[in-house]
């Protein structure tokens, strides 16, 4: 099955959380797949974490949305931001972007 992005808040109790969960700092904080309870879900709303990934149990060949892949895309270069941000790291970074968009664009 494939893993879609879903906002937290839509989510209920016993949803399984398939992918770790990480702060916007980037700092883990649930190693998935974890099944979700309230309690979780409003730590993890606390954290400012808006969004996870769960299994889309509709269909098995389903290709994740290209806003999906955009708003992941768009979180791992301001987690890299944090840590690459002159000189050399820009390269490390543009690298790792180049890396991660092209297999997004494979899958396809």
């Amino acid at each position: 099955m494939k893993q879609v992005l879903v906002r937290l808040a839509s989510l209920s109790p016993g949803a399984v959380i398939v992918a770790d969960v990480v702060d916007p700092l980037g700092r883990l904080l649930v190693k998935g797949p974890v099944p979700l309870d309230e309690h979780l879900k409003n730590l993890l709303l606390s954290r400012g974490v808006r969004e996870v990934f769960i299994e889309d149990r509709r269909t098995v060949d389903r290709v994740e949305s290209d806003e999906a892949i955009r708003r992941e895309l768009a979180s791992l270069e301001k987690r890299l931001s944090r840590f690459l941000s002159e000189g050399p790291e820009l390269s490390l970074k543009a690298t790792i972007m180049d890396v991660i968009g092209q297999f997004y664009r494979e899958k396809r």
